[in-house]
């Protein structure tokens, strides 16, 4: 065997070795984000269960917890495009790090305050610090993944987020039952400043920061291959994007699944409960736990079905919001007059299909120049949570402008913001109906 064949066998050799630990360790990466987005779910959807005491211990009114509430919601959608920037530019690894230690000060904070000031702007660096998760996990996908696993990998995060979800209705009740819930905040913001360190310690931005090869080298196959060889500027890729009729769509169809997801779920869902069907907090809260578990296995579902199963991120997607919107008939239709036992199997159908909304992040990143991926999943995710916020603060000002009859909001307050969800889920189903489907998936499946 000549000197030059043996070299060739070693470089292969290497080679080979490199791409198995580069295929390993992308799961490192990818599960130390799972973790940490589990807390970016906890602190979105907290309120809910501790909203009665927030109201009897601060005096507010319905209006003002909304408010509270979305406090979130602002800078978390105003830092979706900051976060893309980051993420592209900064890289995942110091983005999360930075700032996720913020969003344990917040957290911290949150249970430390004692003025309706200080409460606000724990609530406000909570939505700060964890705006800067779900982009850099979109930079980590790009960098470490195939792009035909990106969206059952963004389903399944979204899936595993939701798991705060869960542990933020009934496990939190529970603790905030033995601990009170300002004790219950501030240990969780010192456990999330653990998890922001270990961010930095175990997170790289991609495969060349360990001398790994990138999946294209190891397939052979350049998958972020741009249409044309020159530069194209950041502003250039921010009007091409405005300027897509996808965009504009896609975005109104986030605004209104997501905001209604966080104005029941994320706010009203357990005062509903309460004072509708007169439940005590842990029934109330065990009940809202089967929104996010639903929640999570229909976010890994539609990733799957949209890569695997219709091969259509537009189809998937709508589907799913008609099927949503239906759901929330009995809401309507008999808000003081379902069984509780029903609101089980109700809740649970309802989050699963909520978790419709996940081929957005594959349907707006296809046609994308690879380093502007990240940043314009967060041009998108902006809309997600001005959807959040909103209906999060109008729900309260319906709630309000009924007023409370005794200590509780009648049921027709209820039943007109269900009413207004409904509505706003069709619009945001026509607008998904005139989408254009991805080029990617309809070639593959021809």
């Amino acid at each position: 065997m000549s000197q030059s064949s043996v070299e060739a066998r070693a470089v292969n050799v290497e080679f080979s070795g490199l791409a198995k630990q580069m295929l390993n360790y992308r799961w490192v990466c990818y599960g130390m984000l799972l973790l940490t987005y589990i807390f970016v779910y906890f602190d979105r959807v907290a309120p809910a269960v501790i909203a009665p005491e927030l109201m009897k211990e601060f005096g507010l009114s319905a209006t003002s917890l909304g408010i509270l509430s979305s406090m979130y919601f602002y800078p978390y959608a105003a830092m979706q495009i900051p976060s893309g920037i980051l993420s592209d530019r900064m890289g995942p690894r110091i983005s999360v790090t930075i700032f996720f230690t913020i969003a344990a000060i917040g957290t911290a904070l949150f249970g430390l305050a004692y003025t309706f000031g200080w409460i606000i702007v724990g609530r406000f660096l909570m939505g700060v610090g964890v705006a800067v998760v779900w982009i850099p996990c979109m930079r980590i996908l790009a960098n470490w993944f195939r792009p035909k696993e990106f969206a059952t990998l963004t389903g399944v995060m979204l899936t595993v987020g939701n798991a705060g979800a869960v542990l933020a209705a009934a496990p939190l009740a529970f603790l905030v039952g033995i601990v009170g819930w300002r004790a219950s905040f501030y240990w969780l913001g010192a456990f999330m400043a653990i998890v922001a360190i270990l961010n930095f310690i175990v997170l790289r931005n991609k495969p060349s920061d360990k001398d790994y090869p990138t999946v294209s080298e190891i397939d052979g196959i350049d998958y972020y291959s741009v249409q044309t060889t020159k530069e194209v500027s950041f502003s250039e890729n921010v009007k091409k994007l405005f300027g897509m009729k996808n965009y504009w769509l896609i975005a109104i169809y986030a605004f209104v699944i997501y905001g209604t997801v966080m104005g029941f779920q994320g706010l009203w869902c357990i005062p509903y409960l309460q004072q509708t069907y007169g439940l005590p907090k842990q029934e109330a809260a065990n009940i809202l736990m089967l929104w996010p578990i639903g929640m999570a296995v229909g976010c890994f579902a539609f990733g799957f079905i949209s890569d695997r199963i219709l091969k259509s991120r537009r189809n998937a997607s709508f589907y799913g919001i008609i099927i949503y919107a239906l759901t929330w008939l009995p809401l309507v239709l008999w808000p003081d007059k379902i069984p509780v036992g029903m609101f089980y199997p109700l809740l649970f159908i309802m989050g699963f299909f909520s978790g419709a909304y996940v081929p957005n992040y594959a349907h707006i990143a296809e046609g994308q120049p690879h380093s502007f991926i990240a940043t314009a999943n967060g041009m998108l995710n902006v809309w997600y949570f001005v959807g959040g916020a909103l209906f999060q603060a109008v729900m309260g000002v319906v709630l309000d402008y009924y007023g409370k009859v005794g200590d509780k909001f009648p049921v027709g307050a209820y039943k007109s913001t269900f009413i207004a969800c409904i509505i706003a889920l069709v619009i945001g189903a026509i607008a998904m109906y005139f989408t254009a489907d991805s080029k990617v998936l309809r070639k593959k499946s021809a």
